[in-house]
């Protein structure tokens, strides 16, 4: 047999360790830092070598320990560390085997590729926006040698948790909570909290393929809107795969393991009775059970484990040897479940396994059932684990257009926290809240929306609403000027607003950005339109702030988010809107501007005016800028008022509308 050493430190080379320990085949692991042994695991036929080995080192290493096989099986980046091995090998006269990794082809909207660090750190410095470094502490040196220290400051580093990580970080100056020390690879909603969380508008990344996360950053930065850097592999490589390289040293072919059969299931409310049959079938013929706790308890004689991520179930499946798991959910596998999720992170964390999903009962057809009403006629929703304050809001929104709606709760803090909503939105009707539906302590409880502000039941609940007042959802959504609370701020009035929301051309999901709110009546006759647009306004007077707020409230709208302060610096750290409407900057309309247009192209811009001075401002933007559809319309708009007996025009002032994308 031959006598083999792999250079390792990627997932591939732990692989092939591990397929050679199976075979009790004894072979030598060689990794740079004690983090990347303390992965390897604990193989009697294994030997590990920790440090880092320059080409002449390696030549005594080889000779002193007689291999006759090197495997190179280090990062696609690592080409200096490849260079070495591949020389080494040569120089000793010995057999040099390069195991690579598939690139993956991926496409996203702002997806750019460059040949190296340093000219990707100089094209991220001319942007705005915090920035996700996700390439490793070894290129962090060369990054910041090629930004400003106000590019430097708005980078958060992704680094391995190893002692010689954070330690290149503390000496580049990196702040201790710009540092986000963790071992991948990564989930997309891992990368995707990440980037919120820290509100990330540019990633930037290596190609490190399907085993080193890759498609999950782009999945994470496409669902976020950020834009994405990525560092070219430096040359294309000539290598074998995993499997081929385990039989050039062995002689045979590597056994393909038994395939895994893992089953979703939907088991209704909770109640046993509630199973179809195929899933009591699945359950009774599986090797281990996974889910939360009150899902898996009772199942008598099972192995169950009360786990539920696609994360933590792998190991486990694969350290325990189990060919046959079903993981158990709530309610219906294809109404508002995790099963979407889960049967994507298995299908990338163990891509040979055969994964099934079967449907269960929902507790809205349940609760239905049990009320004797049907639910063709309802709208379905859910709040179930996303129940902020402008997620209900979302919920009044739904009621307010429907008279009977489903939706599935987080809990039963969230029935007084959704009526109290729904009674300040004027609304009149009923609740009727399902708590641990299909169980013993099963209770249904009809109530009024006052009333429902004492509910206090702790159970799991599904609630139906009725509206009795509800009015279908207008074609074109708009808010009066009578609808709102004015005092004495400036207001953008009904037919100007009208029409310079016509004029963005918002679409579903759109992140719009409202600059001078006022009353905040753009703002809200925008999120009117659809609770899938996320808007902004930027207001930097306090009394117009709380009027806006107030408007908000009395609109019932939970898509409308408020700042206080000059726009042109608030705008500094936000994220790239798709829209922008300017009613008043403040004296600052060619810096808020230059800002916005930093942040990306394809941003829609309308502006309005009303002053001589601000007309000649805005036509040399559009002069400076030259966009390709930039329009501009001047209406004057007069009222008709009642004078005793007579009615007569009072005129509003002339306002000019300019609409451009930039």
């Amino acid at each position: 047999m031959k006598r083999t050493v792999i250079f390792s430190g990627t997932t591939e080379g732990r692989t092939l360790s591990k397929m050679l320990s199976g075979e009790g085949i004894k072979h030598t692991v060689c990794v740079a830092t004690g983090y990347g042994a303390a992965l390897m695991d604990d193989e009697p036929s294994v030997s590990v070598h920790t440090g880092r080995m320059d080409k002449e080192e390696m030549i005594r290493f080889f000779k002193e320990q007689g291999f006759d096989t090197v495997v190179d099986a280090t990062h696609p980046y690592a080409v200096e560390a490849s260079q070495n091995i591949e020389d080494a090998s040569r120089s000793c006269g010995i057999s040099y085997i390069r195991v690579t990794r598939d690139e993956e082809d991926m496409t996203h909207d702002g997806m750019s590729y460059y040949e190296s660090i340093e000219e990707c750190a100089r094209a991220v410095d001319k942007l705005s926006g915090n920035i996700l470094l996700t390439t490793g502490s070894k290129e962090l040196k060369n990054y910041l040698d090629n930004v400003s220290k106000e590019t430097a400051s708005a980078t958060y580093v992704r680094v391995l948790p190893s002692a010689e990580s954070i330690r290149i970080c503390e000496e580049e100056g990196i702040a201790a909570d710009h540092v986000i020390a963790m071992h991948g690879p990564f989930s997309k909603e891992m990368n995707e909290a990440l980037i919120r969380q820290y509100d990330i508008r540019h990633l930037i990344t290596k190609d490190s393929g399907s085993t080193g996360g890759f498609s999950e950053k782009i999945d994470a930065a496409a669902a976020c809107k950020s834009t994405v850097h990525v560092i070219a592999r430096p040359c294309e490589e000539n290598g074998v795969s995993v499997p081929d390289c385990f039989e050039m040293i062995t002689g045979r072919k590597a056994e393909r393991a038994a395939v895994v059969k893992i089953t979703l299931i939907g088991i209704g409310p909770g109640g046993r009775g509630c199973m179809t049959e195929d899933a009591a079938s699945a359950i009774r013929e599986c090797d281990a059970l996974f889910g939360a706790a009150r899902l898996v308890k009772g199942f008598d004689g099972l192995r169950t484990y009360e786990i539920y991520r696609a994360s933590d179930i792998i190991p486990v499946i694969e350290s325990e040897k189990i060919r046959n798991a079903v993981i158990l959910f709530s309610g219906d596998s294809g109404f508002f479940s995790g099963t979407k999720a889960m049967v994507e992170d298995l299908r990338r964390l163990k891509k040979d396994a055969n994964v099934s999903v079967y449907p269960g009962i929902s507790s809205v057809s349940y609760l239905a059932a049990r009320l004797g009403i049907s639910y063709d006629d309802a709208c379905l929703t859910s709040i179930h684990g996303k129940n902020s304050d402008e997620d209900i809001h979302k919920l009044a929104g739904t009621v307010r257009y429907n008279e009977k709606v489903f939706v599935l709760l987080s809990g039963g803090n969230d029935v007084a926290a959704a009526s109290r909503i729904l009674l300040d939105s004027g609304l009149n009707g009923n609740i009727t809240v399902g708590s641990d539906l299909s169980y013993e302590s099963e209770k249904i409880t009809t109530m009024t929306f006052e009333e429902a502000l004492s509910f206090d039941d702790t159970g799991i609940c599904t609630a139906f609403i009725e509206n009795k007042n509800a009015t279908g959802r207008p074609v074109m959504n708009i808010v009066r000027d009578d609808e709102l609370i004015r005092d004495n701020v400036p207001m953008t009035k009904e037919c100007i607003r009208h029409e310079s929301i016509i004029r963005l051309d918002l679409k579903e999901n759109d992140l719009f950005y409202d600059i001078g709110g006022g009353t905040g009546s753009v703002a809200i006759e925008a999120a009117s339109l659809s609770d899938g647009i996320s808007v902004v306004t930027i207001e930097k007077d306090h009394d117009a702030v709380e009027l806006i707020k107030k408007n908000i409230s009395k609109c019932a709208l939970g898509n409308v988010k408020v700042i206080e302060g000059d726009a042109a610096n608030a705008l500094k750290d936000m994220p790239r809107p798709d829209c922008v409407f300017i009613g008043g900057s403040g004296g600052k309309l060619r810096d808020i501007i230059k800002i916005l247009h930093s942040k990306g192209d394809g941003i829609r811009f309308v502006i309005n005016a009303v002053t001589f001075e601000t007309v000649e401002e805005i036509t040399a933007l559009i002069k400076e800028y030259a966009p390709s559809d930039d329009e501009a319309v001047m209406i004057s708009v007069s009222n008709v008022k009642k004078a005793g007996s007579h009615r007569m025009l009072q005129a509003q002032n002339p306002v000019y509308i300019f609409s451009f994308t930039l």
